[in-house]
């Protein structure tokens, strides 16, 4: 799940998911809106603050190409 569906979902800010985890506000934006890419220990108080929803792979983009079909290859 991103960061964004979750926040949304759950009807919580950036401001707030940042007093959480003791960052600014405005890198919670950037990492929400995948600017940024938290480092492990931002990820893991992230994955720890939504209960596991938001975990640190979902911040890898995925590989193009990754998930073709047989068919199409």
């Amino acid at each position: 799940m991103t960061l964004a569906d979750w926040l949304r979902q759950n009807g919580k800010t950036a401001t707030w998911l940042a007093s959480q985890v003791g960052r600014d506000p405005s890198f919670i934006t950037r990492v929400k809106n995948g600017d940024a890419m938290p480092s492990i220990e931002v990820a893991a108080a992230i994955q720890r603050v939504t209960g596991g929803a938001v975990t640190a792979i979902d911040y890898i983009p995925p590989v193009e190409g990754a998930h073709q079909s047989a068919s199409a290859a």
